[in-house]
């Protein structure tokens, strides 16, 4: 099957959904500045044309997958957060939505978390912002269990420990990445639970 055959049977939306997903690698791969429109149209099996019907400029498209990637993380590691169980249970939910986001969408967690700087001060702020609203999203969901630990919303001590959570496991989904035969219960269970542990105690 051709190129030009898939190109005809795809739905406008269908296509669309393939920009975008081709947009993800390519920006993480080489950066905003260093991408250009025809390498992200070659990636999706589209022309130019068709991307520009789509998206008016890269950057139009740059920020489109910006958006959509930071609201899939933010939902899957949200509804590990706000889920049913314990707080333990809970906390592990949340470091297996976020290795498991990062394992199957290794671009996507680039693009969101390590990013190539744009070149251009205003996306980059973009990137801070969405970074800054994960993290106050995450601070606020987990503000329940921290009080429950003694640790008070907005204190110096919460933004350290969401920080931590955040940071830390972070650089576990990064370490798995390269040591993949380790499982993703094993990793959650050894994570997790240094999390859990320590934070009941960080009051005293």
């Amino acid at each position: 099957m051709t190129t030009d055959t898939v190109r005809r049977r795809l739905t406008g939306p269908a296509r669309r959904q393939r920009i975008e997903a081709a947009a993800v690698e390519v920006f993480a791969e080489r950066g905003y500045d260093a991408t250009s429109v025809g390498e992200i149209a070659t990636a999706a099996g589209v022309t130019r044309t068709v991307l520009y019907d789509h998206f008016r400029s890269k950057r139009e498209l740059y920020l489109q997958v910006l958006d959509g990637q930071n609201a899939a993380m933010l939902a899957e590691v949200g509804a590990g957060i706000t889920g049913a169980g314990a707080g333990a249970d809970r906390l592990r939910s949340t470091v297996a939505a976020y290795l498991s986001f990062a394992r199957q969408r290794p671009a996507a967690r680039r693009l969101l978390v390590d990013p190539i700087p744009t070149g251009d001060t205003e996306l980059d702020q973009v990137i801070a912002a969405y970074r800054t609203a994960r993290t106050q999203a995450v601070a606020a969901m987990l503000t329940p269990d921290l009080a429950r630990s003694g640790v008070t919303a907005g204190s110096t001590a919460s933004a350290v420990v969401v920080e931590l959570l955040i940071t830390g496991v972070d650089g576990v989904a990064r370490w798995w990445q390269d040591h993949p035969t380790a499982t993703l219960d094993e990793v959650t269970d050894i994570a997790s639970r240094l999390l859990w542990n320590g934070l009941p105690r960080l009051a005293r």
